[in-house]
């Protein structure tokens, strides 16, 4: 995230956001019916992203959280999946990094002696 977003997000929170909910209405109430999609739907227009949902933010977050590394069971738990089928949609995002993988193992198969790896690599659980 850009450096000068995350003052943008705390000035949100400290002027708009509820003490137990991200988006409150003015009188500080739970938002009523449909007034977050509604708000959701106006902004995708202004923007020009008619076709964006909802639940593509959604996706969006999952996939960036299984990008920085968080395991299936953090994913689960993000989303209250229960089951590790829908969960896994969102490891995509890591399908690349074979190569990335692949180059790491050969440099710590360049030591060449096992006594030079690293102790949490040699070291049984």
């Amino acid at each position: 995230m850009p450096p000068h977003v995350v003052p943008l997000i705390r000035l949100h929170l400290d002027e708009y956001a509820g003490k137990d909910r991200l988006f409150i209405s003015r009188d500080g109430s739970p938002l009523r019916g449909d007034t977050l999609y509604q708000a959701f739907v106006r902004a995708r227009k202004k923007v020009g992203l008619d076709d964006l949902t909802f639940h593509d933010l959604r996706h969006t977050g999952q996939t960036l959280a299984a990008q920085t590394g968080a395991t299936l069971a953090d994913l689960m738990k993000r989303l209250g999946h229960s089951s590790m089928a829908a969960a896994r949609r969102y490891l995509h995002a890591v399908d690349g990094r074979d190569r990335e993988i692949a180059k790491a193992l050969s440099d710590l198969a360049a030591h060449g002696d096992v006594a030079r790896l690293p102790r949490h690599i040699t070291m049984r659980g």
